[in-house]
C-alpha cells in the first residue's frame, strides 16, 4: 500500500488516530496502562488509522487550525462513546460474577484485576479473565475491530447525533443490569434455596449448627454451578458484544455491513 502523504492525507490520519486512541482507552486490554504499553496502544491505534485514512472522504476536512482542533473533540468524544458502550454491555459478564461472590460466601478480599488496575471480587475476576480469553479465541475483537471502522460511514459525534447517543447509552445502562442478573440468575436461584433449605435444617435441629456446615456447602455449590453453566458464557459474550457495536454504529447514523466509506 502506497502512503500519499499530502496535508489532506495527515490532517485525516490525525482526526482517525485521535479516535482509535480514545476508542482504545475505553476497551480492555487497551485500558489499562498497567497492562498495555502505551507503545503497544499508539501502534495500534496507528495502524488502524492507516487502514481507515484511504478510505475517507478528504473533502470535508477542516482547513483552518481551529477546525482541525473542533474536529479533533469531535473524534475524541466519539471514540469515547464507541468505546464505553462496548465496554459497559460486556462488564456486565464481570457483574455477573460480583453478584455470585456476595450471594454464594466467597466474600474474601477483592484481588487486583490486571485488565483494569482495579479491585475485583474472585468470582468476578474470574469471569473478567474468560471474557477476555473468549474475545480473542472466538474473533470477538476483530468484530470490535469492523465496528469501528465501519462507524466512520456516519457523521460521528455532532449536535444532532447527540440526542441518538443518549438514549443509546441509557438504555445499554439497562441492558447492562439485565444481562449481569440473567447471567448470573439461574445460579442465583440455586443458592437461595440453598439457603432456604439450611434455614430449614437449622429450624428443624438447632444442636447440628447447619449454618456452620453451610458456608463451605455454599461455596462447594457455587464453584460446582459454574463449572456447569460456564458454557453458555460464550454465547452471553456474542450477544453482549453484537450489541455492543451495533449500538455503537446506531449511535452516529452508520449500518454495520454497510461497507467502508
Amino acid at each position: 500500500m502506497q502512503l500519499d502523504l499530502s496535508a489532506a492525507w495527515l490532517i485525516a490520519f490525525l482526526l482517525v488516530l485521535a479516535r482509535a486512541l480514545a476508542w482504545m482507552m475505553m476497551v480492555a486490554p487497551f485500558s489499562s496502562r498497567s497492562t498495555m504499553p502505551t507503545i503497544v496502544t499508539v501502534g495500534v491505534a496507528s495502524g488502524l488509522a492507516i487502514l481507515v485514512v484511504p478510505e475517507i472522504d478528504k473533502a470535508g476536512l477542516p482547513h483552518t487550525t481551529a477546525g482541525v482542533l473542533g474536529a479533533l473533540v469531535l473524534q475524541v468524544m466519539t471514540g469515547l462513546a464507541l468505546g464505553f458502550v462496548v465496554q459497559l454491555l460486556l462488564s456486565a459478564v464481570v457483574a455477573a460474577g460480583t453478584f455470585l461472590d456476595m450471594t454464594g460466601g466467597l466474600s474474601l478480599p477483592p484481588s487486583m484485576n490486571p485488565l483494569n488496575g482495579q479491585e475485583t471480587a474472585l468470582m468476578g475476576l474470574f469471569y473478567s479473565q474468560v471474557l477476555i480469553f473468549l474475545l480473542f479465541t472466538s474473533g470477538g475483537y476483530l468484530l470490535m475491530i469492523e465496528g469501528f471502522i465501519h462507524s466512520f460511514a456516519g457523521p460521528g459525534f455532532t449536535l444532532a447525533t447527540s440526542k441518538t447517543v443518549a438514549a443509546v447509552l441509557i438504555t445499554d445502562l439497562g441492558v447492562f443490569f439485565t444481562s449481569a442478573v440473567e447471567i448470573a440468575g439461574p445460579l442465583l436461584v440455586v443458592l437461595f434455596a440453598a439457603q432456604v433449605v439450611l434455614a430449614l435444617l437449622s429450624k428443624a435441629a438447632p444442636q447440628a449448627n447447619v449454618w456452620i456446615l453451610g458456608f463451605p456447602f455454599q461455596i462447594f455449590l457455587v464453584l460446582l454451578l459454574v463449572g456447569l453453566t460456564i458454557s453458555g458464557l460464550p454465547n452471553d459474550v456474542a450477544n453482549l458484544l453484537t450489541r455492543g457495536v451495533g449500538d455503537g454504529a446506531r449511535m452516529f447514523g452508520a449500518l454495520l455491513g454497510a461497507g467502508a466509506p
